[in-house]
């Protein structure tokens, strides 16, 4: 594949050529001396795309194509061989059908005998960054612990945390990068609960400030990235409240049909329609199939109608497909709430606040490149990967570009636009997550059945489970009642229903 699908319309090499050009500006001016970058960031500072981290896409993680704009002689970051690290999600035909390729790809450059230039961990928080020095004992569970060793390698440096080894680096210019680590567990658990998917907003704000503080020890002149709305991504954003079949709403009576959650509803009724309000996430999509959220009156032979779609995560292998209104204006607080903490740090610190937000507002609604529109759109707009929250390289490229123009204008340097044409044309500088498609067209189209028929096989609960433990959080026996969150009475039983 070219991860991942989008409606692109085709455009000539010539069209995108004079466009591309004139976007390209002189070269780097000494106001910014990027020699020693330090990045410390997460997932999406790491290049993690479609579930997993590999080469393929890490050499068009944004810092990277940042470096190789601006002609950095020694930039690195731990390069995992492909197939990479956690079950790359991939395209195998135009159906369209899709697969997952094994993860089982070996470090390629252990041997750096400094820390990476790119310290970015997949699944860690600020705390993480700030504190963690190994997977055994430190890290966050989920990503984080599973990839704290690859990044920092300790056992041989013996340096310490993402912070610690960004300040050993001596860098003439540091990044900070934390998107959304420390709730968007919440949003893929589908399980919001303070102090345990989410991270309270003292000990956050504590953090991020010994983050700077210290880098700024060590460097003065950075940047620090803004936490991304995590109720926004398209995770949580391309499912409608309503039953749908072949991408379109089903209606009854001119009306659509609404899915059924377990909040809200009359005494002994254990599901009811939900608000139009409720985020339906794509962990749904392992559930509706059998039944879970439709009415038997639409769909009376599905083995679970009339059963409720789960609005927080029933197991470690169950995660919750719904988030009710109060919960996503919590998440929404939240999120202003850090950022006002990161602006805050920022400004005594002197580092400068990328707003990713304000990026990420632009990308929804599309970047035009001679006839090609690159935006948010899952499965169709060509910037988020399979997952439904990390970027793929053409989505990197364009967060690249705009931390760049930021640079510019914010630092008054005159640091190279990025040349989007390999991502355009051939999905990344080293082909993306190539299937095996080739040919003139740059992305496969996809009509609305074909995406919902793409959702279902994307989103299976192993998949779902696999993202939610991703985090750190730990499963707590709860169940979701009218008055929120409340302790589970344990029976002995098999295990919950299968969809």
């Amino acid at each position: 594949m070219k991860t991942p699908t989008a409606l692109l319309r085709l455009v000539s090499a010539a069209a995108f050529a004079a466009i591309l050009a004139a976007a390209v500006a002189l070269p780097a001016a000494a106001q910014v001396d990027l020699t020693r970058i330090a990045f410390v960031g997460d997932s999406e500072g790491a290049g993690f795309s479609s579930g997993c981290l590999t080469k393929r896409v890490q050499v068009d993680s944004p810092i990277a194509i940042i470096a190789r704009t601006a002609n950095v002689a020694d930039f690195q970051q731990p390069i995992v061989n492909d197939p990479g690290l956690g079950n790359c999600m991939v395209l195998t035909s135009l159906a369209p059908s899709f697969g997952g390729e094994a993860g089982n790809g070996t470090p390629a450059n252990l041997a750096v005998a400094r820390p990476y230039n790119n310290l970015s961990i997949p699944g860690c928080a600020i705390g993480d960054m700030v504190r963690a020095t190994t997977g055994a004992e430190t890290a966050s569970a989920g990503a984080c612990r599973s990839f704290i060793d690859l990044v920092l390698r300790n056992s041989a440096l013996h340096i310490g945390s993402p912070i610690a080894q960004a300040v050993a680096l001596n860098p003439t210019f540091v990044f900070l990068e934390n998107v959304g680590n420390d709730y968007l567990g919440a949003v893929l658990s589908g399980t919001v609960i303070d102090g345990v998917t989410v991270t309270p907003l003292a000990p956050f704000t504590a953090d991020i400030n010994t983050a700077l503080t210290t880098l700024k020890s060590k460097q003065p002149k950075g940047l620090v990235f803004g936490v991304a709305d995590v109720t926004s991504i398209p995770f949580a954003t391309t499912l409608p409240p309503y039953l749908t079949s072949g991408g379109k709403l089903v209606l009854v009576g001119g009306a659509p049909i609404s899915l059924l959650g377990p909040k809200g509803c009359a005494t002994g009724v254990p599901a009811c329609a939900i608000p139009p309000t409720t985020l339906v996430t794509l962990n749904a999509a392992a559930y509706l199939p059998s039944g879970f959220g439709i009415p038997c009156a639409v769909a009376p032979t599905l083995p679970n109608c009339n059963k409720p779609l789960p609005a927080a995560a029933i197991d470690a292998t169950h995660p919750g497909a719904l988030i009710y209104a109060a919960d996503v204006a919590f998440l929404k607080q939240r999120g202003t709430d850090y950022n006002t903490a990161i602006k805050a740090a920022a400004t005594a610190s002197g580092y400068k606040y990328y707003d990713v937000n304000d990026f990420l507002l632009r990308l929804k609604a599309g970047f035009n490149f001679g006839g090609a529109t690159i935006n948010a759109a899952f499965l169709s707009g060509g910037a988020f990967s399979y997952d439904g929250f990390h970027l793929t390289p053409i989505g990197y490229a364009l967060l690249a570009d705009d931390v760049i123009q930021f640079m510019n204008a914010n630092f008054g340097a005159s640091i190279p636009r990025v040349n989007l044409s390999a991502y355009l044309f051939a999905g990344g500088t080293n082909g993306g997550l190539s299937g095996p498609f080739t040919g003139s067209y740059v992305w496969a189209p996809m009509n609305d059945a074909e995406k919902a028929t793409a959702i279902e096989q994307i989103f299976t609960l192993d998949f779902a489970s696999q993202l939610a433990s991703m985090f750190s959080f730990s499963k707590p026996a709860l169940v979701q009642g009218d008055g929120g969150l409340v302790p589970r009475v344990e029976r002995h039983h098999r295990g919950p229903e299968q969809p």
